[in-house]
């Protein structure tokens, strides 16, 4: 009897840790409605009600299954699973995060005992053999009381850390914790060693192992995660950089063909003198009517009154034109709409560079682009369509990119005009038919 009240406490004790280990870990982003005190109290019913189901179940195992295997592990994979929905009721996270944090802290508990094990093997050896006692509760409590907050701690920081990259090319992390917990398993019951000082020497080193590889990968995660936002942020300057460059050269041409005008406008005026000296004004008129139409033939007006969306604008129309594709764009956007005019540039430069490049790829008569911008009531509404050939690559709301050298990776620039309209309070839809893609952006103004 004292053997199993003293492995009962044990496991309330592990069972309290290791679910207040998930809560800290997730603490951010807990949903729950109810005060510390209470949240305790429901910790601490699930960890006697677990502790009692696991001994029933592994002196159940004892009796029915070969001896030499380690039972204590029998109901975890029921644990992990009623903790992936618990966690997922009151956070909302993500399944694959949440299962990362599931395994690592079920790898602190086995952490903890460990270390619990290597301290009896070198100062109190004859309590390794034989059944739990009541100096077992102190001998794994205070491990568990000591090191579970401080691996919490840290875990939490690297929780935060992955959570901050916001990408979904990672959701397989949690194969590294099962790894090691795997390697763990393999060891106690596969390749047991009878020197139980370096036995559990060995399983330490191999836990902080694990704990060295996760703050790694969460480093690795987290510099990807920088290194992309860098990526967006220099794709912005180049679109901006496109824009001033493209603005120097209209004014370098409007510069030359002021000259010209200036210079040929004298010949002109010699001409109508001419012909008004002689009285014959209908000549005149015509030439003049002549004249304003090549005028206007050379100087094009511009699409809206926005400088930044008429010259990038422009700049695309002319590209998809000499490239063959059929262009038609209604732009009614006043000077300053509300929006950021580098940030439209981010949109809408974007948008252009995809459906060119998907118009150029679609078959003949299909190599076309639409173009729909209007701002009204504080909103700026973006539709583009364009025609597209080959296949749509698509994993839930994420589509990713066809481009030779991006390995099927979600596409920079859906990305970027996503979280540019959300910066805006807006959304993004994107949605396709089998020869056309459509694109509508919602911002609101002002924000």
């Amino acid at each position: 009897m004292e053997a199993i009240i003293s492995e009962y406490i044990i496991g309330i004790v592990e069972g309290a840790m290791t679910i207040g280990f998930c809560l800290y870990a997730v603490g951010e982003q807990l949903r729950l409605r109810m005060s510390m005190r209470r949240i305790a109290l429901w910790v601490l019913l699930i960890s006697v009600t677990g502790s009692g189901l696991n001994i029933a179940v592994q002196q159940t195992a004892v009796h029915l299954l070969p001896p030499g295997i380690d039972y204590s592990g029998l109901t975890l994979p029921f644990w992990i699973l009623f903790g992936y929905y618990g966690l997922r009721r009151v956070t909302g996270e993500p399944g694959s995060r949440l299962v990362f944090i599931l395994f690592l802290s079920v790898q602190a508990m086995l952490f903890c005992r460990s270390i619990s094990y290597l301290i009896y093997s070198l100062c109190w050896p004859q309590l390794i053999s034989g059944t739990f006692c009541r100096a077992d509760i102190a001998g794994f409590g205070l491990p568990s009381l000591l090191f579970t907050p401080l691996l919490a701690f840290a875990c939490r920081k690297l929780y935060r850390r992955l959570r901050a990259a916001q990408t979904g090319r990672y959701v397989h992390l949690w194969l590294l914790p099962l790894f090691f917990f795997l390697l763990y398993s393999a060891q106690v019951d596969f390749y047991p060693i009878e020197d139980y000082a370096f036995a559990n020497g060995l399983k330490i080193l191999i836990h902080l192992c694990a704990f060295v590889t996760y703050s790694q990968t969460a480093w690795a995660v987290s510099s990807s995660a920088k290194a992309a936002k860098e990526a967006e942020s220099r794709t912005q300057l180049a679109h901006q950089l496109d824009l001033q460059r493209a603005r120097v050269e209209d004014l370098e041409s409007y510069a030359e063909e002021m000259k010209r005008i200036r210079h040929d406008r004298r010949q002109h005026v010699q001409v109508l003198r001419g012909l008004l000296e002689k009285g014959k004004v209908q000549e005149a008129l015509a030439y003049l009517e002549g004249y304003d139409g090549s005028m206007a033939g050379a100087i094009q007006p511009p699409i809206c009154e926005n400088f930044v969306v008429d010259t990038l604008c422009r700049r695309y129309e002319a590209l998809a034109k000499q490239a063959g594709v059929e262009v038609s764009i209604s732009v009614s956007l006043p000077r300053k709409p509300g929006a950021a005019g580098s940030d439209l540039a981010v949109i809408l430069g974007n948008l252009w560079e995809n459906a060119v490049a998907a118009a150029l790829n679609a078959v003949e008569g299909q190599r076309y682009i639409h173009l729909r911008v209007q701002a009204q009531e504080e909103q700026i509404l973006i539709r583009m369509e364009n025609g597209y050939g080959g296949v749509i690559c698509q994993q839930g709301e994420r589509f990713l990119s066809s481009k030779p050298g991006r390995n099927k990776a979600e596409g920079v620039g859906i990305a970027s005009v996503r979280a540019m309209a959300e910066r805006y309070g807006g959304m993004a839809d994107f949605t396709y038919t089998s020869d056309t893609f459509t694109t509508s952006v919602l911002l609101y103004a002002n924000r």
